[in-house]
């Protein structure tokens, strides 16, 4: 009994100095372990600011781009922002495990670097944010170098903390053998032990280390760990294994909202440039085995600048949903439909039967945009279409599609255009004109003609002057085709300048009785010294401003956001004596309500109701109610594109004012004789200024 109760004696002291030893053990592995896990959740938080970093930086550069205003204070939270990241990653401590070490000293090396180079995106931002998407990629493989290097060091510390929990695991298994032998010599007590080590301790560590191996896995049972209420070293170890699942899950989520987002538009949903260029890239080089011919569809929203300024930005973010959708309903399922950008949309289609299959989905498209007619936003929009031709690279079958679009905004949007070459022949041209019209005056190839405006006796009152440009290769160029090219380009104003200094002093030459007619662009508005530019011409051409009618287009120039600020100069050029004169009325959006918010002098009669007066009778009843119109307001009517005898007698017999026409003269460079002034009056006017 006595030797029996040493030997337990002894037993109990060894179990005691074993359990103690690896109690020891496991307590410095569970420390490890904390530590670990610890960092783990450091750099979730981190991940954490960088992901709000990235967004902010995303958002305010898009913003920037799109040219929206962006308040100071997100400016300097931007900034504060910046400076909290940029302390982020600090030194690991020195008994990590060499690839913990490794993979954060990386991540502090890409903190430091991302940060100047988000810093330098926010300031061009800030000053130039034309210049955003030249310094996008330096700013995107920064993000990533980041993004690849914190990945790293999430799986060098889960690695760690699987070995530690493994040199655990290992450790206690161990003990527990030495126990079971232990126990089997110490009969029922130690056998007792044995079964309450097994319980308490071999079995749940059996079951955290299968969790661990199904950490992979994302089925429910994955997710659950046994022993998270305990008190000893196995709970310590149970809620770290947790924690470590958490944040892997965590960062699978975040992955994968990542990936989208790099993929898709976020307002809409719709895949974004980047999955739209990939999917077209691969659709052309699947159809060089398939045969399938790939049809791309490039889309631009009509009026969407309108949108934004009646109904907000909120407005505009709906009906870019709607179009989303629209557009998507229109598709089927292979088709691919994508957000370029803006109010930029995009179709990918590949199909064996081009361009019949391209062609009915365009009917789609715009059956489903006239249904929206009625809504309180319409949708509108022009569609470019162009079909790969061979082995077309990407590039070039998109740009196809531009120009196509091109050509339907042209047409006067809200339509479908397929491209062709004769589209290519015209966009050169287009381009070879705009590079010529910048020197066309210098080199004295434009000119100014007058076409005279009479009375309906045939008394000449007047002349309008005409822009034209005789090109030395391609000879005369129509008006038509060379002022939108003007005002594309931006040299609207510098030519009407010049226009108006040289019919100005061609007027100084006429009877003072005579009248000047200028047309002003619309584009010519955005200029705020417009009006004393004109006036200042005047004075120094010696030309009183009651001698001069300016005229203006009441379906361009009246309209929009800028309405206000064009009546306004307006006003300013009448209350100086001038006159101000609607042309082509009857041919705008909303003729009664410019009548109504501004006094013209005058009303031109589009010459299309002239030239349909004789056989068209709404023609003639528009005509005729115009010129009623004109009495009971006091301004003057004048009918243009006069050609035949017959017309100008009705016009006559229906009390029109003025006629203007080739019936009563065509443009020409020098006026008739008669508009000339006499030497002596010349003379007098002279002294007079």
């Amino acid at each position: 009994m006595s030797v029996a109760c040493a030997a337990l004696l002894v037993l109990s002291l060894l179990v005691a100095m074993l359990s103690l030893r690896a109690g020891e053990h496991l307590q410095a592995g569970n420390r490890q372990i904390d530590g670990l896990t610890h960092m783990l959740r450091t750099q979730d938080r981190d991940d954490a600011l960088q992901r709000q970093l990235r967004l902010a930086v995303g958002e305010v550069t898009r913003d920037a781009e799109q040219h929206k205003p962006i308040a100071p204070a997100r400016w300097r939270s931007l900034d504060d922002s910046l400076r909290a990241f940029a302390s982020t990653g600090a030194p690991s401590p020195a008994d990590l495990p060499p690839a913990v070490t490794a993979a954060m000293g990386e991540t502090l090396r890409a903190t430091r670097a991302f940060v100047p180079v988000a810093e330098h995106l926010v300031i061009l931002a800030r000053r130039d944010p034309a210049a955003i998407k030249a310094a996008m990629p330096d700013f995107l493989a920064a993000l990533k170098r980041l993004e690849t290097s914190r990945t790293d060091v999430r799986e060098a510390l889960g690695m760690a903390i699987e070995a530690a929990i493994t040199a655990n695991i290992a450790l206690t298994q161990a003990s527990a053998i030495r126990l079971t032998i232990v126990a089997i010599a110490a009969a029922a007590l130690l056998f007792a032990s044995a079964a309450w080590l097994r319980l308490r301790l071999v079995a749940p560590i059996v079951t955290i280390a299968a969790r661990l191996r199904s950490f992979d896995s994302e089925q429910p049972e994955a997710a659950r760990v046994p022993g998270l209420r305990r008190t000893d070293e196995l709970g310590d170890l149970a809620r770290g294994l947790s924690e470590y699942r958490q944040a892997v899950e965590e960062r699978r989520i975040a992955q994968r909202r990542i990936d989208f987002l790099a993929h898709h538009d976020a307002l809409t949903g719709l895949p974004n440039r980047l999955a739209f260029e990939s999917r077209l890239a691969h659709e052309l080089a699947r159809s060089r085995r398939t045969g399938d011919q790939v049809a791309v569809f490039a889309i631009d929203m009509d009026g969407f600048k309108a949108i934004n300024d009646r109904h907000g930005h909120a407005g505009g973010d709906d009906a870019l949903r709607r179009a989303a959708r629209l557009l998507s309903g229109c598709s089927r399922a292979d088709d691919l439909v994508a957000r370029i950008g803006g109010d930029e949309f995009a179709i990918v289609q590949a199909a064996a039967g081009q361009p019949q299959a391209a062609e009915a989905l365009l009917a789609r498209i715009a059956a489903a945009v006239a249904d929206t007619a009625g809504a309180e936003v319409a949708i509108r929009m022009s569609i470019g279409v162009a079909v790969a031709a061979g082995e077309q690279a990407t590039d070039d079958l998109y740009n196809d599609a531009d120009i196509a679009l091109y050509r339907a905004k042209s047409d006067g949007g809200n339509t479908g255009r397929f491209y062709d070459t004769g589209l290519q022949d015209e966009i050169r041209l287009k381009r070879r004109l705009g590079r010529d019209l910048e020197t066309a005056i210098e080199n004295d190839q434009c000119y100014v003609v007058f076409q005279p405006i009479a009375t309906s006796a045939m008394r000449i009152v007047g002349y309008e002057a005409l822009l034209r440009w005789r090109h030395p290769e391609l000879g005369e160029i129509a008006p038509s085709q060379f002022i939108p090219i003007a005002e594309s380009t931006g040299w609207i104003g510098t030519i009407g300048r010049w226009m108006a200094d040289r019919a100005l002093a061609a007027a100084a030459t006429w009877r003072s009785d005579l009248t000047l007619s200028l047309n002003l662009s619309p584009l010519q508005f955005r200029d705020a010294d417009l009006v004393d530019t004109l006036l200042g011409l005047a004075e120094r051409r010696g030309i009183a401003p009651d001698r001069l009618a300016f005229e203006v287009t009441e379906s361009a120039t009246l309209l929009g956001h800028h309405r206000d600020t064009v009546l306004a100069m307006l006003r300013r050029l009448q209350d100086a004596g001038a006159r101000i004169v609607m042309d082509d009325f009857g041919t705008g959006h909303s003729s009664l309500s410019n009548l109504k918010d501004f006094r013209f002098d005058a009303l031109k009669i589009d010459r299309s109701f002239v030239a349909a007066m004789l056989v068209d009778q709404p023609s003639a009843s528009i005509i005729r109610a115009t010129i009623g119109l004109g009495r009971s307001l006091g301004a003057v009517i004048v009918a243009e594109g006069v050609e035949q005898q017959r017309q100008l007698d009705v016009l006559r017999e229906w009390g029109c004012d003025q006629v203007q026409g080739y019936l009563i003269g065509r443009p020409a460079r020098d006026v008739a004789a008669g508009a000339r002034r006499s030497r002596r009056d010349a003379l007098v006017d002279q002294l007079r200024t």
